[in-house]
This record gives C-alpha cells, sequence and structure tokens, in this order.
C-alpha cells in the first residue's frame, strides 16, 4: 500500500496526513516522526468519544482513565489496526467505535490497571472537563453509542470552528471573525445585525450579507471536516444530516 500523503499545515511547521483517514494508516504504517505526529493530533480529536463511550459503560472516572489510555495505547502499538486496508472501510466514526467495542471485550483493564502512574502517557485526558457532561449525556443519550456519536459530532463541529478560525487569521482579520462568531455559536446567543453594523460602522445590510458568506464558509469547513472521516464516494452530506439529528428532540 503507497504511503500516506503528507501536507504543511502551517501550525507549528509539523507535517500531518491530509486526511483523517490517512492519519489512522500513518499510526500503524509509519516508522518516522511523521507516525507520532499523526498520533497525536488523532488522540487529540478523538479521546472524548473514547472516554464518554467507556464511562457511559459504568466504569468509574479512574477507570475510564485506564482503559482510554490503553485504547490509545493498543492503537500507538498498532495491533488494534493491523486489519485497516485503507479508507474503503467505510466512516472513520463507525470503524473506531467498533474497534473500541472490541478492545472493551478483551481483558486489558486488569493489564492496564496495573500500569497506571507507571508507564508512558501517550494521551493528554482531561477527565474532569468531561466529567461535568457525564450527567447531561445519560439524561440525553443512554445509548454509549449514540453518546459516542453525539460527542464525535460535537468536536467536528469545534474542529470546523477551529478551521474556519485559522483561516480568518491567516488573512490578519481574527478581530472580525470574533464579532461574527455568534453566528455559528448557538451558545453564544443570536446575533444581532443592527448592533454588529453599528460597531463595524458599515450597514445591515452588508452585515447580512457578510454573515451568510460567514456561514457559508463555516458549513464548506465543517463538510470539509466530515470528509476527511469518510471513504471515498460518501456523502458528507448524509453524515452531516445524521450526526445533526442526534440533537433533535423530537
Amino acid at each position: 500500500m503507497p504511503a500516506a500523503t503528507s501536507q504543511q499545515t502551517g501550525e507549528g511547521g509539523g507535517f500531518f496526513p491530509n486526511t483523517r483517514w490517512s492519519m489512522v494508516i500513518a499510526t500503524r504504517d509509519s516508522t518516522s516522526d511523521e507516525r507520532g505526529e499523526a498520533l497525536e493530533e488523532l488522540c487529540r480529536l478523538y479521546w472524548k468519544p473514547v472516554y464518554l463511550f467507556v464511562r457511559q459503560r459504568g466504569n468509574s472516572p479512574e477507570e475510564t482513565e485506564d482503559l482510554t489510555q490503553a485504547f490509545f495505547y493498543r492503537v500507538i502499538e498498532g495491533d488494534l489496526l493491523s486489519s485497516i486496508q485503507g479508507p474503503e472501510r467505510g466512516r472513520l466514526r463507525s470503524f473506531l467505535c467498533v474497534v473500541l467495542k472490541r478492545f472493551l471485550a478483551d481483558d486489558y483493564h486488569r493489564r492496564m490497571a496495573l500500569k497506571r502512574g507507571g508507564g508512558q502517557v501517550f494521551v493528554d485526558i482531561d477527565g474532569p472537563s468531561v466529567e461535568g457532561q457525564i450527567e447531561d449525556v445519560r439524561r440525553e443519550v443512554a445509548d454509549p453509542e449514540r453518546a459516542f456519536d453525539r460527542q464525535w459530532a460535537l468536536d467536528l463541529l469545534d474542529e470546523a470552528r477551529r478551521r474556519l478560525k485559522n483561516d480568518y487569521q491567516r488573512a490578519d482579520k481574527e478581530g472580525l471573525f470574533e464579532q461574527f462568531e455568534p453566528a455559528i455559536s448557538p451558545q453564544l446567543g443570536r446575533i444581532s445585525h443592527a448592533a454588529l453594523a453599528e460597531r463595524l460602522g458599515i450597514s445591515e445590510g452588508a452585515v447580512k450579507v457578510a454573515v451568510h458568506r460567514f456561514r457559508q464558509r463555516y458549513r464548506q469547513c465543517l463538510l470539509s471536516a466530515l470528509k476527511d472521516t469518510l471513504a471515498e464516494g460518501e456523502d458528507p452530506e448524509e453524515e452531516l444530516r445524521y450526526l445533526l439529528s442526534l440533537f433533535s428532540r423530537g
């Protein structure tokens, strides 16, 4: 199989594989520094859904940290990925969830608990930051797999916001991003076109056009982030509809 291709990201001058799937493949196949960078990025992106899935299975916070560390340790060692042939495997979200369930079915809990505090830590897990969400997740999403997908969706939304912010930073327009961010962040409240027009010194009509373009660019970033987790030929719009449906009260 050809080696995963890479591209320079501009964040810290490092090199990362150009899709999430090739990032996974790189953790198995590469023997260079790229493997470590790919793995670090993979863990940064996906530890939260893994943590929540494990926690939803009735494990304590300490047990959950052990198992999450153990899961990524196994990913690092490569044996969990030995059967991967490539992105044709399907959705990365579904694949990782299946691999995680298989991992939890194995008897690694006892052995990895013995390593707690004495082994090398590969994943920067901030358990307390997620623990505050646990009760809310349990009330809204009883099924661990659905909770996994829901957290996956939240992290993808945040990844798209980060990409959009990076675009504005590169254009030296970070201040403008901060002004428009409420348009894509429901938790920040509804954006006031009139107030924004007054702050920016432009017409309200111009603000509406600018906000519309901002939202369009955010959607592009979101679909791009989604496409990176899908097999070639899969529809990111379909995946987006499913992920957004996880927040429906109906």
